[in-house]
């Protein structure tokens, strides 16, 4: 008994010498870098200059397909020999499929042309749907300078009979200001109002070809 109280006492005495040795490790351990997360730029859109025809549909966009750094939030960048990487200390606010398809929902609610537009989180009923892979949403450097660079290949859905309706591939570009992040989050803005109007432009003449058939 008296042996296991003395053993017990210098075990003590021993945790009591390791503490400070233990604390100044723990302190000496890398603070984790701050991380600022962004959105894309809301979408700038002119005023039409003439009347809207809203058609009488409702669209839904679906989240596109995606992969590797793709389906994540980090902020895509290729500096060289098409080695792809995320800039440090950078996210988006969401992962890039719902960054895309809520950028493209917001963006066509502006002008009309499209009665209703959801998303595939909504469980109603829709006329056409649009789904689709994106292959790039990331910066590359070309000659020493960053552009945005986005390619989607999109697809016109009938989700009546699961009917390909149509199908095409969209690609843009954007050269930030500087190489700074907020300017290339910038780009980014640039180059998806781009590929916002063409795809929108394109589902409203594929809708009113089918109407004249």
């Amino acid at each position: 008994m008296t042996q296991r109280l003395a053993c017990f006492k210098l075990a003590k005495n021993m945790l009591w010498l390791l503490l400070p040795v233990i604390l100044g490790a723990c302190s000496l351990l890398p603070e984790s870098s701050p991380v600022t997360f962004y959105r894309l730029p809301p979408p700038q859109l002119a005023t039409p200059q003439k009347p809207v025809v809203q058609r009488a549909v409702t669209l839904r966009v679906n989240r596109p397909e995606t992969s590797g750094l793709l389906s994540g939030n980090r902020i895509a960048v290729i500096p060289q020999h098409n080695q792809l990487s995320a800039y440090q200390g950078a996210r988006w606010a969401a992962s890039v499929p719902v960054l895309f398809r809520d950028q493209l929902i917001e963006t066509w609610q502006q002008p009309g042309g499209i009665q209703h537009i959801i998303s595939d989180s909504e469980a109603l009923q829709a006329e056409i749907e649009l789904r689709g892979t994106l292959r790039a949403f990331h910066t590359e450097y070309r000659q020493g300078k960053p552009v945005v660079v986005i390619h989607f290949d999109a697809q016109l859905v009938d989700p009546g009979d699961r009917r390909l309706v149509a199908s095409r591939r969209f690609a843009t570009v954007a050269a930030p200001v500087t190489a700074e992040v907020p300017d290339v989050v910038t780009a980014f803005g640039v180059a998806q109002a781009q590929l916002s109007s063409e795809i929108l432009d394109w589902i409203l003449m594929t809708m009113e070809s089918r109407e004249r058939r």
